[in-house]
């Protein structure tokens, strides 16, 4: 149980729902987190403002930055705080702090460079399986990732250790190693340089265990998945090549990296905005894969559900990086397509935005599903 009071409502009336969904039991209604409107977020940044109380002593790399993220973050936890649904309330962790998921990179000895649009690019290694066989890992404090570790220490003091965290973006092994290497020496090395690219592998899951271990207790051992909304007690990967390549690569190259990672920090989910009808079989085979997250025109929603039989969570969004004649018509369709298709023993959520609330309700009634409507 948080220490602030203003979650105590949401865990009497929701904690059941967020564990039964990670533990991949159907609550016989699809789960529903609503994001607030710009207009709830603002005026709840005064709210926000009380709770944040400045550390007497800040990061070295601290900036003003790093408050607005946080008054930010605590603005939109307390606006839906407001609202009805699912979601699990805990802190965003930003970006900025940590250089995304490419952040840890520098650790092998990528140049992780700032793009003018925010974003960051890794400058691929040399593709010679003598430089990649020599890679010793760097000390973590060392990596542009260490970041998102002080800004959680620093957030958690600034709030009294009173809200829960999401965990900061983070590739898989395979996507970390796409990262490291390019897709192309990547996917050769698959079948010319199997031993180099798994010995790899080896070296990001190590790092990865230590920098959540890191992450962790920076949290105070409250860190949540950041690709799942209605959910808790776990970390989130995001998994995006395995919709590149067959079955049988993921089975030897992503999923007993996944594995050891499950062994070693328990439950997890992954995010990932390709196709997942040829991995989904192999996941379910993990005790520790509890949930996916990602979007739905890249996949077949009811054969999904038919290969998932109920044994693992989805988390569904409408398709964003496909071109718009892809795409629903509009997401009234998006929304009946869901309703329509998840059969009642299937653990599911979605997200919807706080203007939508009536076109769900209204939705939920056309198809006689007011079970899943959204209530004050």
């Amino acid at each position: 149980m948080p220490a602030h009071p203003v979650l105590a409502d949401s865990y009497a009336r929701d904690e059941a729902v967020w564990d039964a969904l990670w533990e991949n039991r159907s609550i016989g209604r699809i789960a529903i987190a609503v994001h607030p409107d710009t207009e709830r977020r603002n005026l709840a940044k005064e709210l926000a403002a009380d709770l944040l109380h400045e550390p007497e002593v800040l990061p070295a790399g601290w900036t003003e930055r790093w408050r607005d993220a946080l008054l930010d973050s605590l603005a939109g936890l307390m606006a839906g705080m407001q609202l009805p649904g699912d979601w699990y309330p805990a802190l965003n962790v930003p970006r900025f702090v940590h250089g995304q998921s490419q952040g840890t990179c520098d650790l092998f000895g990528a140049e992780v460079e700032l793009q003018p649009d925010g974003l960051f690019f890794v400058h691929p290694l040399p593709p010679d399986p003598a430089i990649i066989d020599a890679i010793e890992p760097q000390p973590l404090e060392s990596s542009i990732y260490w970041g998102a570790v002080e800004w959680i220490r620093y957030a958690r003091a600034g709030t009294g250790g009173q809200f829960p965290f999401r965990n900061p973006v983070m590739t898989s092994p395979f996507d970390t190693a796409n990262y490291l290497l390019g897709t192309t020496v990547l996917l050769e090395w698959v079948y010319t340089e199997p031993a180099t690219l798994k010995a790899l592998l080896e070296k990001i899951t190590d790092v990865e265990i230590q920098m959540i271990a890191a992450l962790k207790e920076a949290s105070g051992n409250s860190l949540q998945g950041d690709a799942v909304s209605c959910m808790r007690g776990g970390f989130c990967f995001c998994s995006e090549c395995r919709s590149l390549v067959s079955r049988q690569i993921y089975d030897e190259f992503e999923a007993p990296y996944l594995r050891r990672l499950g062994e070693s920090i328990g439950p997890f989910a992954i995010h990932s905005c390709g196709s997942w009808e040829r991995t989904i079989s192999s996941a379910i085979d993990d005790p520790n894969f509890r949930a996916m997250n990602g979007q739905i025109r890249e996949n077949d929603l009811a054969e999904l559900c038919d290969l998932a039989q109920g044994r693992i969570s989805f988390s569904i969004g409408p398709s964003r990086d496909l071109d718009e004649r892809y795409t629903w018509p509009d997401i009234t369709d998006f929304y009946e397509h869901i309703l329509q298709t998840v059969p009642p023993t299937q653990p599911i959520e979605i997200s919807i935005s706080e203007a939508d609330i009536p076109l769900w309700n209204k939705v939920c009634q056309k198809l006689d599903a007011e079970h899943s409507s959204l209530r004050a």
